[in-house]
């Protein structure tokens, strides 16, 4: 029997960062470290070249990813954009009758019709972009509810008065069956650990690394309690601390050194390597128990980050914004299009992160040319003065709108002034005191942990020359290998 395999998807870890944590004097005692001393850990480096390095997006390149298909015959670039859920790795895991177990990947939002009567699918809890709290076993409905709202409501910055609202709306359900939103003395133990850290360095977005810790003990149960052949849990701690805080990590690669105020650089210099020590934590934990330690697990990134080589030129922008009433947004849009368009459309909303936005043209629309469509849109974003770009595929529209790099609203507006103008139309500012100086890297990683003989076998076959694994074949080599 093949050994079972635990994916662990650390979105968008580089190869750099990953060595420098393992081979940091701080972290000599880690668990990830002392791995590779005894050689039971491998680290190869993945690279996605199906689109350019300046159009990388993590839900083009986890589509790719997991479907092995390139951008062009899959389409699907924004989370919202359609895939076909049986080109997706666990769909073909279970048609080979191998079964799976999936927890937060990205697209599993695109539920498999057959979920409930495929017993291949041992336990599913889907992305959160989900529009449904849809889980498998169904018990898990409220925790989905809970995750999706949060993101839902997530921004640029965190708003500690919802993340409170939300939770206390679940507090009676959470007393009865805390094990069901991932509350377990682990979690707990790592989640005071990251408030400490969010005080001792007065920055309230390190909270957001709380939903791993939750996220990783709800693994943990259902793992032991199903054993898939193969099975998956995403999380997004460490890419988002690299997005804000790469400068303060390491001003080596940057030409000015002085784009932040020292106070603000000694605050956030270790946030990089607080979300890795979470990550080494978790596999610790994992490995104390036998059926972990007889599972070969897997880091994989389906690509990576990089210092912004773009970030020296960059005016470091007071304030930032997203729409977060799009019911106003949209009344001002449909009263737009049929006023200058005679158009009429009810838009259905597809879910996004910001600053994108998503939109489907209804079903049993006729006559209608959605690149038209998207165009109205985009005359109505610009006649009201905001900088934006549309897409569309099929018949989804999806608006990027981000106020922090819109230089003609930052140049003439204070956010008082933008708060003034926009909030008819749903958006909402607020100030930021960090910006992404790290950026999109082609290069990911493939770490493994505890790999047979043939399984490294067969990842030394899609090595190429460069030395580089072209990450199309991930799919080919768990199949060849649950």
């Amino acid at each position: 029997m093949s050994r079972r395999i635990v994916n662990l998807e650390i979105n968008e870890i580089p190869p750099s960062l990953f060595l420098n944590y393992i081979n940091n004097i701080r972290n000599k005692e880690s668990t990830l470290k002392d791995l590779k001393d005894r050689n039971l850990l491998t680290i190869y480096t993945t690279k996605a070249n199906d689109v350019s390095k300046n159009k990388l997006y993590p839900s083009q390149t986890w589509a790719s990813f997991l479907t092995g298909k390139p951008y062009s015959e899959h389409k699907c670039y924004w989370y919202s954009d359609y895939i076909d859920y049986k080109d997706l790795l666990w769909s073909k895991l279970a048609l080979n009758n191998k079964s799976s177990g999936i927890l937060g990947s990205l697209h599993s939002s695109k539920i498999p019709n057959n979920l409930f009567c495929d017993s291949n699918f041992k336990f599913y809890i889907p992305d959160c972009f989900s529009s449904i709290n849809t889980t498998k076993p169904r018990e898990y409905k409220d925790f989905q509810s809970l995750n999706i709202s949060l993101v839902n409501k997530a921004g640029r910055v965190t708003g500690l008065r919802n993340l409170i609202k939300d939770f206390l709306s679940y507090f009676l359900k959470l007393l009865i069956n805390p094990r069901k939103f991932g509350i377990s003395i682990f979690s707990l133990k790592m989640i005071l650990r990251i408030i400490y850290y969010s005080f001792k360095y007065r920055n309230k977005e390190l909270l957001r690394m709380a939903q791993f810790p939750l996220i990783g003990s709800l693994f943990n149960d259902l793992f032991l309690n199903h054993l898939p052949d193969y099975s998956s849990l995403f999380s997004n701690h460490i890419a988002g601390n690299m997005h804000r805080y790469w400068y303060a990590h390491d001003r080596s690669n940057y030409k000015i050194k002085d784009k932040y105020d020292e106070i603000w650089i000694k605050n956030n210099k270790h946030s990089i390597n607080i979300s890795f020590t979470l990550l080494d934590e978790y596999i610790k934990f994992l490995l104390k128990k036998k059926d972990f330690k007889d599972a070969t697990i897997l880091i994989t990134s389906s690509m990576g980050q990089e210092p912004n080589p773009r970030f020296d030129e960059r005016v470091l922008n007071n304030y930032s914004g997203k729409i977060t009433n799009l019911k106003k947004f949209l009344f001002h849009l449909k009263k737009y299009q049929k006023k200058r368009y005679n158009l009429e459309l009810d838009f259905k909303i597809g879910r996004n992160m910001a600053p994108q936005y998503g939109f489907y043209i209804p079903p049993n629309t006729d006559n209608i040319d959605v690149a038209f469509v998207s165009q109205t849109v985009r005359d109505f974003v610009t006649s009201i003065g905001l900088t934006n770009k549309v897409d569309f595929e099929g018949d989804s529209i999806v608006l990027t709108l981000n106020p922090n790099v819109d230089e003609n609203l930052q140049k003439n507006y204070s956010m008082i002034d933008a708060i003034n103008k926009y909030s008819r139309y749903g958006l909402e500012f607020f100030p930021v005191k960090d910006h992404h100086s790290g950026s999109h890297s082609p290069y990911g990683i493939l770490v493994a942990i505890n790999c047979t003989d043939k399984f490294k076998n067969h990842i030394n076959q899609n090595i190429e020359s460069d030395g580089k694994i072209n990450y199309l074949n991930f799919p080919r080599i768990i199949l060849d290998n649950a």
